[in-house]
C-alpha cells in the first residue's frame, strides 16, 4: 500500500521532496511514495507567514497529516524532522552515515506533532578546505537535515578547494586527477543546482573583488603571480613607498581607495555580478585577506581603511538601486575592518548584513564565559601596525563598537572547524565550545551564525557540526542531550566507552596550543600530550572488539574510531616532543604522523582534511613542510 502525497502550487522542488519521501519511509516501513491531488494522506504546503525566521509545522497521525512551512528550505527542515521524529538520525554528510530505528516501523502508530520557529535567520556554512564534488554535494544534502538554512561558496566559484583536492596538494602518494578550471565550473554549476532544490539561501563570493578590479580572477583564490602590471600599479596600495602585489597574490592585496578609478571599477564588478547571479541570495564583498597591508599615500592616510569601505559600500547601494536591484549585501569585520568608520555611517541599513569575524580568538574558551561588564576600550589604532586580538573580550570590543554605528541584520562568521579543531583529538571540547557561543548569541546582538569550515571535518566524528544545527534552530537543547542523541547512534550499545575516551582526549587537548597560541615549549601541555598517547593506547582493546562484532554502519564508525586513534598516538607524540623542546625527535615524529594521514587518506577522505591538517600543523604548530 501506497502513501499519497499533494503539494501546493508554490512548492518548487516537489518532485525532490517527493523522491525524499519515498525513500524514507520506504526505510523505514516498506511503504512507496507517489503523488496524488485528490484526497491524499499527506499535504506540502509553503505558508507565508509574518516571521521571517524559519518556522514548520508538523501534524502527522496514523499515516496522514500535513507538512507546513514558511519557505523552501524551511520545507526540507520539515520533511527531515518527520523522519527524525521517527527515529532517523543524520550522523555525517551522506545516506550511508544515516542511523534507523529498529525496521520496519509501524506508519499508522507514529503521533507526531511538532510547531517550531527558528532561534536564528543565519544558520549556515562556508567552504573551506580541500574537498571533492562528491563531499560538497553531501555536505549541502546534510545542511536541512541538522536544520541548517545556507551555504556559502567563496569566491566566484570553488575552484580553489577542489583543486587542492583533485590535484592532492601536501599528499605526494596520491596520483594528480584530471582537472582545470572548465572542470570547476561544470562542478560548480551542478553545486548551484544542488543548493537551488533545496532552497538554502546562497552566499558567495566575499574576498575577491579587489582581484577582479586588477584583472585577476576571484575563482582562482590565493594562487601567486609573477608580477603586476605597471599599468595597474597605481590601482594598488602604496606599502613602504612601492605599488605591487602583497606577497604576490592579488587576494591578498589591497588598493588605493582614494583613487576614484578603484571604487569606479569595484563596484562595476559587483554591480554587473549581482545582475547576472539572480540566484544569489546573499552577496559578500569584502576587502583583501590580509592584514597590515592598507595604502599608506597621503590620500588614504587621512582616514580609516573602514571609512573608505563604508563610502564604497554606500556608491554600491546607490548603483545597485539605480538598476533597480534588491541584492541583499554582507560586509565584513576583519582585520583592519575591525575597527568602525570614524565619520561615514551605512545609509541603507535594510541593504546590508555585517558579518563579525574574529578569526584570531582563542577557542578554550566561549561568549558564555566573558564579563560582558568589562569589555575593554579597543586600543589605538596605528596604520598597517595592527596586533589581531586573541581573547575574546578584544574582540568583541570592537563588534560592540561597530554596533553603535550599525544596528542592522548581522551575524558571527566564525571558526571553530576552520583550523581549532585539529588541537581538540576528541572533538568533546569544541562541540561544547559551539554549543555554549551560539547560546550567548542574544548577550553578542547577533542573528545568527556562519562557519567558516573544513567540509571534511568529521574525524572521528560530526558532532560539532550536529550541535550547531540543533542548538541554532533550539538554544534550549542542552549538551548532554544531544550528546547522548548523537552517540547512541553512531556507536550503539558500547557508545557510553567510546565518549568517555573521547572525552579524556578532549581533556588532553589545547586548541590554542595546535594554533599557535602560547610558547612552543610548554612541560604542562608535554605531560598533557603523554597523558594522551597512554589514553589512546589504552583505548585499543575495546575499539578492536567493537570493530570486530559490529556489522554495517556501525563497523564503519568504530573502524573510524580505530583508524583515529592511531592518528592521535602519532599526531600527539609529534606534539609531544615539540612542547618538550626536542625538535628532532618532534620532526622524526611528525614525518610519521604525515606518512600515516597520507596512506590512509582515502580511508578517512570523508572525514579528515589531510590538507587541512599539514597546512594548519605547519603555519600554526610549529611543524616544517618538507615536501609537496
Amino acid at each position: 500500500m501506497s502513501i499519497t502525497v499533494s503539494f501546493s502550487s508554490n512548492v518548487k522542488n516537489s518532485k525532490f521532496i517527493l523522491s525524499e519521501l519515498d525513500y524514507y519511509f520506504n526505510r523505514l516501513s516498506e511503504k512507496n511514495v507517489i503523488e496524488n491531488d485528490r484526497d491524499a494522506d499527506l499535504t506540502i504546503e509553503i505558508v507565508p507567514t509574518e516571521d521571517t525566521n524559519d518556522w514548520i509545522d508538523i501534524n502527522f497521525s496514523n499515516g496522514q497529516g500535513s507538512i507546513k512551512a514558511n519557505s523552501q528550505i524551511a520545507l526540507m527542515i520539515a520533511v527531515y524532522r518527520l523522519f527524525k521524529e521517527m527515529g532517523v538520525r543524520y550522523l555525517r554528510p551522506g545516506r550511508a552515515f544515516e542511523a534507523f530505528p529498529e525496521l520496519p516501523i509501524s506508519i499508522l502508530e507514529q503521533k507526531i506533532k511538532v510547531t517550531e520557529t527558528a532561534a536564528y535567520p543565519h544558520r549556515g556554512v562556508c567552504i573551506e578546505g580541500a574537498t571533492s564534488f562528491e563531499n560538497v554535494k553531501a555536505f549541502i544534502d546534510w545542511l536541512p537535515k541538522i536544520n541548517m538554512n545556507s551555504f556559502f561558496i567563496q569566491f566566484e566559484n570553488p575552484y580553489t578547494f577542489l583543486k587542492r583536492w583533485y590535484e592532492h596538494e601536501l599528499n605526494p602518494y596520491l596520483e594528480h586527477e584530471e582537472f582545470s578550471i572548465e572542470i570547476a565550473q561544470a562542478m560548480s554549476d551542478e553545486i548551484d543546482r544542488y543548493i537551488a532544490l533545496r532552497g538554502l539561501i546562497h552566499h558567495r563570493v566575499g574576498h575577491g573583488w579587489t582581484s577582479e578590479v586588477l584583472g585577476y580572477s576571484s575563482k582562482y583564490g590565493w594562487e601567486r603571480e609573477e608580477s603586476l602590471p605597471i599599468e595597474k600599479q597605481p590601482l594598488v596600495a602604496e606599502l613602504n613607498g612601492k605599488r605591487d602585489l602583497f606577497q604576490s597574490a592579488p587576494l591578498l592585496t589591497s588598493l588605493d581607495f582614494a583613487n576614484p578609478v578603484v571604487n569606479q571599477k569595484m563596484i562595476e564588478q559587483i554591480v554587473d555580478y549581482a545582475e547576472s547571479r539572480p540566484d544569489v541570495d546573499v552577496l559578500h564583498v569584502w576587502l583583501s585577506d590580509a592584514s597590515n597591508n592598507v595604502c599608506e599615500c597621503s590620500e588614504c592616510k587621512k582616514e580609516l581603511v573602514s571609512d573608505q569601505y563604508v563610502r564604497l559600500l554606500n556608491s554600491l547601494d546607490e548603483a545597485l538601486t539605480a538598476k533597480n536591484l534588491s541584492s541583499k549585501i554582507c560586509f565584513l569585520l576583519y582585520h583592519e575592518l575591525l575597527l568602525p568608520p570614524s565619520k561615514e555611517v551605512i545609509a541603507n541599513p535594510d541593504r546590508f548584513t555585517m558579518m563579525f569575524a574574529p578569526i584570531s580568538r582563542t577557542f578554550e574558551k566561549s561568549y558564555a564565559d566573558v564579563d560582558y561588564q568589562a569589555i575593554p576600550t579597543i586600543p589605538t589604532y596605528e596604520r598597517n601596525k595592527m596586533v589581531l586580538p586573541n581573547s575574546l573580550e578584544k574582540n568583541l570590543a570592537y563588534l560592540f563598537e561597530w554596533q553603535k554605528v550599525f544596528d542592522g541584520d548581522s551575524f558571527v562568521y566564525d571558526y571553530p572547524l576552520g583550523r581549532a579543531h585539529y588541537g581538540d583529538q576528541g572533538y568533546i571540547h569544541i562541540s561544547q565550545i559551539i554549543h555554549r557561543d551560539i547560546q550567548h548569541l542574544d548577550e553578542l546582538g547577533l542573528n545568527g551564525y556562519i562557519s567558516c569550515q573544513e567540509l571534511r571535518a568529521g574525524f572521528p566524528h560530526n558532532l560539532p557540526n550536529y550541535v550547531m544545527g540543533e542548538v541554532l534552530w533550539n538554544p534550549n537543547k542542552q549538551f548532554d542531550a544531544l550528546k547522548r542523541e548523537y552517540f547512541e547512534a553512531m556507536y550503539g550499545l558500547e557508545w557510553q566507552q567510546a565518549v568517555t575516551y573521547l572525552e579524556n582526549l578532549s581533556a588532553a587537548s589545547s586548541v590554542d596550543y595546535f594554533n599557535a597560541l602560547g610558547d612552543r615549549e610548554n612541560l604542562e601541555r608535554s605531560h598533557a600530550y603523554a597523558n594522551m598517547i597512554h589514553e589512546s593506547q589504552e583505548s585499543l582493546k575495546f575499539i578492536s572488539e567493537n570493530c570486530a562484532k559490529q556489522r554495517g554502519r556501525l563497523k564503519a564508525e568504530w573502524l573510524q574510531l580505530s583508524h583515529h586513534r592511531e592518528y592521535v598516538i602519532k599526531l600527539a607524540t609529534a606534539l609531544m616532543h615539540l612542547s618538550n623542546g626536542e625538535l628532532i625527535k618532534s620532526e622524526a615524529s611528525w614525518l610519521d604522523f604525515l606518512d600515516y594521514i597520507r596512506r590512509q587518506e582515502l580511508a578517512t577522505q570523508r572525514n579528515l582534511d589531510v590538507y587541512r591538517v599539514i597546512e594548519v600543523a605547519c603555519n600554526y604548530a610549529g611543524f616544517k613542510q618538507f615536501d609537496q
